[in-house]
């Protein structure tokens, strides 16, 4: 059966929702979203969903107050319920990240980050359960937290099928038609044709190999980052804030029923390739005793906590740590993936300017850092801790 679109978005995780719902608001019609499983059934829905506002370039400190903005207010923004909650975010750097760490800052107020850098004795004041001797500075956002992942991206499309966006689930996309250097639609498994000018590749972890179905490889590695689930003892008292502790290599996020999320800050992800069919499989007690140990040395009231659980999450990681967000050297043939780590946190930003680039409007933040054409055999590595320091 042959079928129309005026926009195919492949992949149905937090960013291409995002994309599909603000298409509709710059005048897109006719959007297909298409999603192999169901939506947020890859990467979006491992996420642990940390919005941190301390970015180290203009962009990406633009579009995260832009996107916290909406998560703060996604009812009245989107319609649903985002789970945003506001318990504030602490990011703990060594005395050498320090000098950094006050450069960004004082960039980031401008565009309208609140934060405050706190000496390592002050951080009593605000969650004294985290041991500050090994920190040089803390940095507090108040109204940094969490969100709920899965919640944005059904909001999203709900939001998206009422201005009339079609999106169907258990659809998989199995080949990428073009005519000369244009993209011209799919194929899926079903054995469907759907032909569209213009196809977003929004796969995610898969987006490698939604890319080379059009010809385009792209330089991306998907990592394995293990995430555990550990539950607080009953003294613990009221839920820590999220930390991020960039000098001792752990983060701990607070979960209802007494639970806490935690993982490595390590920079190892892009190390450790891992296939996507492997998202969500089971981590060993090896690897879970090593972070906690860490996670028990930045909060030692969580060094006896009970362990519950692990997955294997992943990163779809670019040599640079940030996302690509451009047109493809096929024409039409749009990319919004290797979000290394940041794809929730931005995405409502990622979703407007996406859709802005698509249909020729201005963006609202400039694109050229996300441009596909930045890698090339000199570009300089990154990290990921480089994501919040450069």
């Amino acid at each position: 059966m042959i079928r129309h679109a005026e926009v195919i978005i492949i992949g149905g995780g937090v960013t291409g929702a995002s994309i599909a719902f603000h298409l509709t608001a710059v005048g897109a019609r006719d959007v297909l979203l298409l999603e192999r499983k169901f939506l947020a059934s890859g990467g979006t829905g491992r996420s642990v969903g940390i919005v941190r506002q301390l970015y180290p370039t203009p962009e990406t400190s633009q579009m995260v107050v832009r996107s916290l903005a909406v998560f703060q207010g996604f009812s009245d923004a989107v319609g649903g319920e985002s789970g945003y909650v506001d318990c504030g975010v602490l990011i703990g750097v060594s005395t050498a990240m320090r000098p950094k760490l006050e450069e960004t800052v004082r960039r980031q107020r401008s565009f309208g980050v609140r934060a405050e850098v706190l000496e390592p004795g002050e951080l009593a004041r605000i969650e004294p359960r985290i041991d500050s001797e090994h920190l040089g500075a803390v940095l507090y956002e108040p109204e940094s937290g969490y969100g709920d992942p899965t919640a944005v991206t059904t909001g999203y499309a709900a939001a998206a099928r009422r201005r009339g966006v079609r999106i169907e689930q258990g659809v998989e996309v199995v080949a990428i038609r073009t005519a000369g250097d244009r993209v011209t639609g799919v194929e899926t498994a079903a054995g469907d044709r759907i032909d569209a000018p213009v196809v977003v590749n929004a796969a995610g972890l898969w987006s490698g190999a939604v890319a080379r179905l059009a010809g385009v490889a792209l330089p991306i590695v998907v990592g394995r980052h293990p995430v555990f689930v550990v539950e607080r003892d009953a003294g613990f008292g009221r839920p820590h804030l999220v930390y991020l502790d960039l000098a001792g290599g752990s983060y701990a996020r607070p979960e209802t029923g007494g639970l806490t999320l935690t993982g490595s800050l390590t920079d190892d992800e892009a190390q450790h390739p891992m296939e996507p069919e492997l998202l969500g499989g089971d981590v060993s007690l090896e690897e879970a005793t090593e972070v906690l140990e860490r996670t028990g040395r930045a909060i030692p009231r969580l060094a006896d906590a009970r362990y519950r659980r692990g997955w294997a999450g992943a990163f779809d990681i670019t040599p640079d740590w940030m996302p690509i967000l451009d047109e493809s050297p096929i024409r039409g043939f749009w990319i919004a993936t290797g979000m290394s780590g940041h794809g929730f946190k931005l995405a409502p930003a990622v979703g407007e300017m996406m859709a802005a680039l698509i249909t020729g409007a201005a963006p609202p933040v400039n694109p050229a850092p996300f441009a596909f054409g930045r890698f090339t055999a000199e570009s300089p590595s990154g990290t990921f801790v480089a994501s919040y320091l450069g």
